[in-house]
C-alpha cells in the first residue's frame, strides 16, 4: 500500500463539552491519542498522551487525536487501580484512559477495569456515560476452544456495567476494534451534564440485545450519542459521536465476502441513524448528513480492500480525503470486512 494519504501524518479532533463564550470560548489540548507503531502511556507531558500500535505490516498509520477541554476550567489528574488507568478531570468532563483487559483472563480483568472507572465516576459524581474506544488485540481468536476475545472482553464490561446499574438507555456511543496492542487499551469519557441522548438505529437491533449466538452478554454501546446543547452560551464542543458501524442489519452480518456492499450497507446505515427518519432524532433540530462530520476513521480488514474502500468513500460518497484516516486491523466480527466511525464538532468561538 503506496499512497500518499496513508503516509502524511494527520491530526483530528474532539472538544470536551465547551468553553464558555463569555470567556471567549477558549480550550487547551488536554490528551492526544497517537495511532501508529507503538503502545505507550506518558502522563509527565502536557498534553497526556497514549500512543495505540494500529499500523500494519502494509498499512502505514501517523495519526493525532487531539482532545480540547475548556481553558478556564479546574483541571486535576490522578491514577486508579495501581496506575493501571489514568485521568483527568477538567469541570464538568472526566477522561479514563490506560489498560481495560489483559490476555491472561480477559473476563476479569475487563470486568476489573471497568468497574474501577465505574466506581471512580460515581465518587466523583460523574454520572452520563459519553464515549469509549476499545481497542483489542487477538479481537476474533478464540484461545483454548473458549469463547473469542472480543466475546470475553464484552462479558467482563457487561458484568461491570451490571452490577452498577448501568441500564440499556445509559450505553454510551463506543468502538471496540482490532489494534496490535500487547494488552486491550483504550479510553472512554464521561460527564456531569445530562444533556447527551444516545441513540439506536431502527435498521440495527440494539447491540445490547443480539441473540447468545454472538456471546454470552452482548455488547454494551449504543449506536450513537448526541449532545443535547443546554447552555447556548457554551462555545464549541463534539456534537454527536458515531459509534464503529458495519454491515449489519437486524443482527446479522450482511454481505459476507463482499466489501463493496459492506461499505455501502454501513454507509447507508449511517446516513439513516443521523436523519429525521430516525424517531429519535426528528424532534431534535435540523437533521445531521455524511457532510456535517469532521472526520471518519476507517478500519478494513485486509490490506487488499484499501483501494476500492477508499475509492467507495470518494467517489460514491463524496467523503472529502482529508476526513478520512484508514487504520488495517481486525474487526468485532470475523465476517465484517470494514467498519467506521466519527464525529460531529460544533462550530463556535473557540481558540486552540
Amino acid at each position: 500500500m503506496t499512497s500518499e494519504a496513508m503516509t502524511r501524518p494527520q491530526e483530528i479532533e474532539y472538544r470536551l463539552g465547551g468553553a464558555p463564550a463569555a470567556l471567549g470560548g477558549a480550550q487547551d489540548c488536554v490528551f492526544q491519542v497517537h495511532y501508529g507503531r507503538a503502545d505507550f502511556v506518558d502522563v509527565s507531558t502536557s498534553p497526556a498522551r497514549m500512543g495505540i500500535a494500529m499500523q500494519s505490516d502494509g498499512c502505514p498509520v501517523d495519526l493525532v487525536e487531539n482532545w480540547y477541554g475548556d481553558s478556564s476550567a479546574e483541571k486535576s489528574t490522578g491514577s486508579i487501580l495501581d496506575g493501571q488507568l489514568h485521568y483527568i478531570e477538567l469541570g464538568n468532563e472526566i477522561l479514563y484512559f490506560g489498560e481495560l483487559g489483559r490476555f491472561e483472563d480477559v473476563e476479569a480483568s475487563s470486568y476489573q477495569s471497568y468497574n474501577a472507572i465505574l466506581d471512580s465516576l460515581q465518587q466523583k459524581g460523574f454520572h452520563t456515560l459519553v464515549r469509549s474506544w476499545n481497542f483489542i488485540p487477538q479481537i476474533n481468536h478464540s484461545p483454548d476452544g473458549a469463547i473469542e476475545i472480543y466475546q470475553q472482553f464484552c462479558k467482563g464490561r457487561a458484568l461491570a456495567f451490571d452490577a452498577r446499574g448501568i441500564d440499556e438507555f445509559q450505553l454510551p456511543a463506543a468502538t471496540g476494534i482490532g489494534s496490535y496492542a500487547t494488552a486491550i487499551t483504550g479510553y472512554l469519557i464521561a460527564s456531569k451534564r445530562a444533556g447527551y441522548l444516545h441513540v439506536e438505529n431502527p435498521l440495527q437491533s440494539p447491540a445490547y440485545k443480539y441473540p447468545p449466538k454472538f456471546g454470552p452478554k452482548s455488547p454494551s454501546f449504543a449506536r450513537g450519542t448526541l449532545h443535547l446543547e443546554s447552555d447556548p452560551g457554551r462555545g464549541r464542543g463534539t456534537r454527536f459521536f458515531l459509534s464503529g458501524t458495519a454491515s449489519i442489519r437486524g443482527a446479522e452480518t450482511m454481505w459476507p465476502g463482499d466489501v463493496r456492499r459492506q461499505l455501502n450497507t454501513l454507509m447507508e446505515n449511517i446516513r439513516y441513524l443521523i436523519s429525521d427518519e430516525n424517531p429519535q432524532l426528528a424532534q431534535q433540530g435540523p437533521a445531521m448528513n455524511l457532510a456535517d462530520f469532521d472526520h471518519f476513521k476507517v478500519y478494513f480488514r485486509h490490506a487488499k480492500d484499501y483501494d476500492i474502500i477508499r475509492r467507495l468513500l470518494l467517489e460514491d460518497w463524496q467523503i472529502p480525503a482529508e476526513k478520512l484516516h484508514f487504520m488495517n486491523v481486525d474487526i468485532c466480527r470475523s465476517d465484517l470486512l470494514v467498519e467506521l466511525e466519527g464525529c460531529i464538532n460544533d462550530t463556535g468561538p473557540v481558540e486552540a
